[in-house]
């Protein structure tokens, strides 16, 4: 199923959008002239049919229809007005001299009350408008005045008449029918015009996303790093998505870098043991020696592969922690115990080396939520970071504090090589083995790995020198553990 195009599905909502808008503005007018069409003729009907209600006499004891006298005098009344009345009480039908020998159809409202219908009349007018209702004579007052003389009474009410006067609708129904056929072709005209503008507007919107996206596909490998340059006239929309990807490409490009600067470094730190194993075996082999000498120098083969092993193992376990894969089971530590167990550990080491402890900490000291496994890999590398770089004779202090939520936990020991201490915590950083009296040889990953286990816990460790000579190491661990998963 092919992907949906934003400029498609622009194009037809917008279009769908504009053609609905269209046809209800061209069906609201259409309605709206159409009322006021009717409405007009209706209004006339009504005037029409007021004056002739007006102009029905009782004379004589018979009914007199004033409007015979003559239509074309009365300017109400139009020569080919269609009306006709019908004597309820003789049946007798009265028409118009327009309506011929054609007869309207008779109705009323209820009651008598005017109604207005639109109506067909017989061989004649196929769509009119009429309106119905009952009206009554009047009597003028000479007639009265005679009718007194011959004690003679009439009551209006006795001699209703239905009045039905009628309209052709014919040239209304012509004038609608010319406005719908423009507006429908208006309206037909409009839209595709719209769709036009449309079109060119949603493409040139688009333009930007096409250069971005031109961009973006000409950058080498070399260029990940490189910022995007946003392309002008971008949607608002978009750019929060464009420096979101930049930054994206920029992290990629970091890591990248960091795994390069990772296998350099690996590199130059397996080289050295390989190469080591590989001139003593040659040594070993260049001539017939005595057992003892080939003891001698296995015995400088098996300290090399011990070396190099650590340095696999440091390097798989920093490869590990902190990776979605890795579970650390943060729960409360004994931070204290963890510590007591590193120290017996190291105890023998740091008796050779003439290294004292001191050991600082509040009697009520709480839990830190941690890993034990990671806490005691951190410990262990900052009591062997302690044992070969401390001065000899010297007093390694441990001081464990509370500072908020937090436990501080400090190592600090007397060490001649005071360089910026932050590189100690970079990726295989290797001291000077010449300024170290121990001559231990360390691999340059361990502070590092620290500071990542540190980190996969919530926690911190950091460098400082708190005064000439002297170096520390503070790891920060939380007290509390992190809000419970709903």
């Amino acid at each position: 199923m092919p992907a949906p195009s934003i400029r498609r599905t622009l194009l037809i909502r917008c279009g769908m959008g504009l053609g609905l808008l269209f046809v209800v503005l061209s069906l609201s007018i259409y309605f709206m002239v159409r009322k006021s069409l009717y409405d007009e003729l209706d209004e006339s009907i009504r005037e029409t049919a007021s004056i002739l209600a007006n102009q029905i006499e009782y004379e004589h004891g018979d009914i007199i229809f004033e409007w015979q006298e003559g239509i074309g005098t009365n300017s109400g009344i139009p020569d080919q007005s269609l009306f006709q009345y019908w004597d309820e009480k003789t049946g007798t039908p009265t028409r118009s001299p327009a309506l011929g020998t054609a007869d309207l159809p008779k109705f009323t409202g209820p009651e008598g009350t005017p109604d207005i219908e639109t109506i067909t009349v017989p061989d004649r007018i196929e769509h009119a408008r009429a309106i119905g209702l009952t009206v009554y004579p009047y009597v003028i007052p000479e007639e009265e005045a005679a009718m007194k003389l011959r004690v003679e009474t009439f009551d209006p009410q006795s001699r209703p008449l239905t009045l039905v006067v009628a309209r052709d609708l014919t040239p209304i129904l012509r004038t609608l029918t010319y406005l719908a056929v423009i507006l429908s072709i208006g309206t037909v005209i409009t839209f595709l015009l719209g769709f036009l503008v449309i079109d060119r507007a949603v493409r040139a919107s688009l333009t930007p996303i096409g250069r971005l996206t031109a961009q973006v596909r000409s950058r080498s490998e070399n260029q990940l790093d490189s910022a995007i340059i946003l392309p002008g006239g971008i949607p608002a929309e978009l750019s929060p998505l464009a420096e979101s990807f930049d930054q994206l490409l920029g992290r990629v490009a970091a890591i990248r870098s960091r795994e390069r600067d990772f296998i350099r470094h690996a590199s130059h730190e397996l080289r050295t043991p390989i190469a080591s194993l590989s001139a003593t075996t040659e040594l070993a082999l260049s001539r017939p020696r005595d057992p003892s000498e080939y003891v001698r120098h296995l015995e400088s083969c098996a300290k090399t592969t011990a070396e190099l092993g650590g340095l696999v193992k440091r390097l798989s376990a920093l490869a590990r922690i902190g990776q979605a894969t890795t579970a650390q089971a943060i729960v409360p530590t004994d931070i204290s115990d963890v510590l007591a167990t590193c120290l017996f550990t190291f105890s023998g080491k740091l008796e050779s080396a003439g290294i004292r402890t001191e050991i600082s900490s509040p009697p009520d000291l709480p839990a830190a939520f941690a890993d034990p496994v990671l806490l005691a890999l951190i410990f262990n590398n900052l009591l062997d970071n302690a044992a070969s770089h401390s001065t000899p004779n010297s007093t390694l202090s441990i001081v464990f504090q509370t500072i908020a939520d937090r436990i501080e936990i400090s190592f600090t020991n007397p060490c001649e090589d005071t360089e910026n201490p932050d590189r100690l915590l970079e990726p295989l950083f290797r001291r000077d083995e010449s300024r170290s009296e121990t001559g231990d040889s360390h691999l340059g990953i361990g502070l590092t790995l620290s500071q990542t286990a540190a980190h996969a816990m919530q926690g911190t460790l950091t460098a400082s020198l708190p005064a000439t000579g002297q170096i520390s190491f503070t790891l920060s661990l939380p007290t509390k553990g992190p809000p419970a998963k709903r």
